[in-house]
């Protein structure tokens, strides 16, 4: 469920930018801070993926080997070649035909960076380093900025994890980035509005996902002080999705805290999640299915949403819509990359994921 409120927070984002909301009657008569919520918090659904992403990896760590030192490291590096690379080489062709073809929502200006360049960079995970360098790449490629923070930050998961003999020194280990990503993030790069992709900007937010998965394999909690870590979870993060205006006059936005604190309130709420609904084996809420079908899917949505957001908006403008119209873009943009992302997610993702586990887990069987 909270991935697909990530995701749809930056597919709403990305529609707003090309053809602003504000431009319908009741997009207009929106006061500022609702508007902000639905249509500006794609950022900020990025921080959450960030969390989540921590949260799951652990915990899938945790369930396939026990204890994180016990963590082997060619085992977790196949896992994560499998689920990331297939997808992520595809959409790089895809886009390298279409930069080639000359369409002009995808070709990268070559006064900037040459395509071999970006490719190298996104295949490399440091394409927010390019971008911080050279400015924005176009919207497909730019998505990626946020791919090459985490899997760089996994490249050193099983390292850390083995090398820290056990999972209290790679909680405190992990623990500085709580220090050092605000101040990354609001420090580093000044004046550079791309400075905040830098790769220690956000390291606070995935490791705050892995200690989240640690507790919740590791503690015990009673209901009451259950019901508690949730109401305090979701405090936060309404106070940082919901009342930012609040965040900011308190000064927590200008060093930086504000996404810690979305962080952890992130957090706290995937632990009341995992041990009520999963661990309590309760059914989710019904109006929570539209947002866990986005959810399942994050990944795939994540990569392929700008084409449909791209081919709607050309077919908006063709036909010369306005106004109320925007309504019918939203929602098809919306359902589209929900309907694309489950069919490459079905089709492609999943199989190729399945072979590829497979074949690692027969040679490292053959091998020893």
């Amino acid at each position: 469920m909270l991935r697909g409120l990530a995701i749809l927070s930056v597919i709403l984002l990305h529609i707003n930018i090309r053809i602003p909301f504000s431009e319908t009657l009741i997009g207009n008569a929106l006061p500022a801070s609702i508007y902000k919520i639905i249509f500006w918090s794609g950022y900020y659904g990025v921080c959450v993926f960030f969390v989540i992403s921590g949260f799951l990896i652990t915990t899938t760590a945790l369930s396939k080997w026990g204890t994180l030192p016990k963590l082997r490291v060619l085992g977790f590096y196949s896992m994560r070649f499998a689920r990331i690379i297939p997808l992520l080489v595809v959409l790089l062709l895809v886009l390298s035909i279409l930069h080639l073809s000359g369409i002009k929502e995808f070709v990268i200006n070559p006064e900037r960076v040459t395509l071999s360049r970006t490719i190298i960079a996104a295949l490399t995970f440091h394409l927010n380093w390019l971008e911080i360098k050279v400015g924005y790449l176009p919207g497909s490629w730019d998505i990626l900025w946020s791919l090459s923070i985490e899997e760089v930050f996994y490249l050193f998961f099983p390292l850390l994890c083995i090398l820290c003999k056990n999972e209290r020194n790679f909680v405190i280990l992990i623990s500085v980035f709580l220090f050092i990503s605000p101040f990354a993030r609001t420090t580093w790069y000044s004046g550079n509005e791309l400075g905040d992709h830098n790769h220690f900007a956000y390291l606070d937010a995935i490791s705050i996902g892995c200690i989240a998965a640690l507790v919740n394999k590791r503690i015990k909690f009673s209901i009451p002080i259950l019901n508690v870590v949730g109401v305090v979870g979701w405090a936060f993060f309404t106070l940082v999705i919901v009342f930012r205006k609040w965040v900011s006059l308190m000064g927590l936005s200008n060093i930086g805290l504000n996404v810690t604190l979305l962080a952890i309130g992130t957090a706290l709420i995937l632990i009341w999640m995992q041990k009520r609904f999963i661990d309590g084996h309760k059914t989710a809420p019904k109006y929570t299915k539209s947002l866990c079908f986005l959810g399942r899917n994050s990944y795939e949505i994540y990569l392929s949403h700008m084409f449909v957001v791209f081919i709607l908006v050309r077919v908006y403008h063709a036909l010369n819509l306005f106004g109320e119209w925007q309504w019918i873009l939203y929602f098809l943009v919306v359902i589209f990359s929900g309907i694309i992302g489950n069919l490459i997610s079905r089709f492609f993702s999943n199989p190729i994921n399945l072979f590829l586990r497979e074949r690692f887990n027969h040679f490292s069987i053959s091998k020893s």
